[in-house]
């Protein structure tokens, strides 16, 4: 039996959830779905594409928000739970930032934020701003993040106390407030 893009994908999810994308190869894959490496290559011609692929997958749940709550509500909602989709999946940030750069994936999200600021009356070029900076922020801190919960994993090094989740909270507000001063309309 032939496996799916579909079992393609989940399978390289169990693999990040269990392992880390350093552990995510072609033929780890492969394994894991009982094929030979080849047969993946049908579904995607390389690594870069599949790991885009994934990134489109992973960012692929997040709901679009009612067009009738508030603009600022809309954004602060796809920013968490963007950030909560990255967090579901290990090391996800990183594919996401690493196929975003490579021009591979589709960065819907992108659009959805922008088409709310533009709906709140920000300009087009501020409402892209805005995606850059939630974006950045929701990428970043996640990356940071999630390395950092890796290597407390493995015991390379200790917890830090830190407070990813109030982190956020706190650049999204600011981010938000800085939205709200530009707004045209």
């Amino acid at each position: 039996m032939s496996n799916s893009r579909t079992d393609v994908l989940r399978a390289a999810r169990d693999i990040l959830g269990e392992h880390s994308l350093a552990d995510l190869s072609m033929r780890r894959l492969a394994t894991e779905l009982g094929v030979r490496p080849n047969a993946l290559y049908w579904h995607f011609p390389n690594k870069q594409t599949l790991l885009a692929a994934l990134a489109d997958d992973i960012l692929g749940s997040i709901a679009i928000p009612d067009a009738g709550i508030r603009w600022d509500d809309r954004l602060d909602r796809l920013a968490t739970d963007m950030r909560a989709a990255l967090l579901e999946v290990p090391d996800s940030a990183e594919i996401v930032s690493s196929s975003w750069a490579s021009g591979l994936s589709a960065k819907t999200i992108t659009a959805d934020i922008i088409a709310a600021g533009h709906a709140g009356g920000l300009s087009i070029r501020d409402a892209e701003a805005v995606s850059t900076a939630l974006c950045q922020l929701v990428i970043g801190l996640t990356i940071e993040e999630q390395t950092r919960a890796q290597m407390e994993r493995l015991g390379v090094i200790e917890p830090s106390g830190r407070d990813f989740g109030g982190e956020f909270r706190d650049g999204l507000s600011i981010i938000l407030d800085g939205a709200r001063t530009r707004r045209t309309a």
